[in-house]
C-alpha cells in the first residue's frame, strides 16, 4: 500500500501541560485523536466565525 503525501495546510499549535490532559480526556471521551478532536473544534469555530461575519456583512449591506 502505498501512501500519498496530503496537500493540506498543515500547523504546529503548544498546550500548557493541564490543558493537553483535558483534551486527551474529551477526545478519548468521543473516541478521536487529539488531531482529529482539534480539528473538529476548529471546523465548527470556523462555521460560527463565518455565520457571524455574514450577519456583520448582512447589517452593513443594510445600512449603506
Amino acid at each position: 500500500m502505498h501512501l500519498m503525501a496530503t496537500k493540506r495546510p498543515r500547523t504546529t499549535i503548544s498546550f500548557d501541560p493541564e490543558d493537553y490532559e483535558d483534551l486527551e480526556q474529551w477526545a478519548e471521551s468521543e473516541f478521536r485523536t487529539i488531531p482529529q478532536l482539534i480539528s473538529a473544534i476548529v471546523k465548527r469555530s470556523l462555521i460560527e466565525w463565518r455565520e457571524r461575519n455574514k450577519s456583520k456583512e448582512s447589517d452593513e449591506t443594510k445600512h449603506k
